[in-house]
């Protein structure tokens, strides 16, 4: 009977230890699971950026610079003020199919940033039915002779520190019936951006 209490004990005894293992196991593996979520919601950053980022906004400086030309008196409130980007002039009293040439000088005034030039985002005449409009483009190099060509659209390019002239050409294609009619007034105004390299 001894040996019976012995082995009914001893059963008894392995039943607990397998039991106590099964939960040493369950609670490893219960504090791994409890551990990785506690790392993830620890760990976890909810990213939130308030405000406004933006890049200093400064113009490139491709201006007029104020030199502009034309051989006649029929030209009157010619604007075209240094630093600016905008050109305007009126020209009265001309006679039928006579052409005058109006220059403007713009200038890349940047150190080492070179120009994109736009066809004009404004180029007007007041008065279409009598008086004809051209706009011409000439960018010259120091070495290099060059003539002006008839700008239409797209772009030009100007090197920094370079020159560039438009030259506006006005012609009167009709008789003016009135004193109204034998005025106009042209407005030149481009945009500039800087080349890409």
């Amino acid at each position: 009977m001894h040996s019976i209490f012995l082995e009914l004990k001893l059963d008894r005894e392995v039943t607990r230890l397998k039991n106590k293992k099964n939960m040493y196991t369950l609670a490893i593996v219960a504090l791994i699971l409890i551990l990785g979520v506690g790392y993830a919601v620890v760990n976890s950053t909810n990213l939130t950026i308030n405000g406004t980022a933006g890049a200093a906004s400064t113009e490139l400086k491709v201006v007029y610079d104020g030199n502009n030309s034309a051989t006649t008196t029929k030209l009157t409130n010619v604007t075209a003020a240094d630093d600016s980007k905008n050109a305007t002039f009126t020209i009265a009293d001309m006679v039928y199919n006579e052409t005058i040439p109006v220059e403007f000088e713009i200038m890349n005034k940047e150190d080492d940033v070179d120009a994109v030039i736009n066809y004009p985002s404004t180029f007007t005449n007041s008065n279409s039915t009598n008086f004809e409009v051209k706009l011409y483009y000439k960018a010259c190099q120091k070495s290099d002779s060059c003539s002006y060509s008839e700008w239409t659209s797209g772009t030009k390019s100007l090197a920094a520190q370079a020159k560039a002239t438009l030259k506006v050409e006005v012609r009167l294609k009709a008789t003016p019936v009135t004193a109204q009619d034998s005025t106009t007034t042209v407005t030149v105004e481009y945009t500039a951006e800087p080349a890409s390299a």
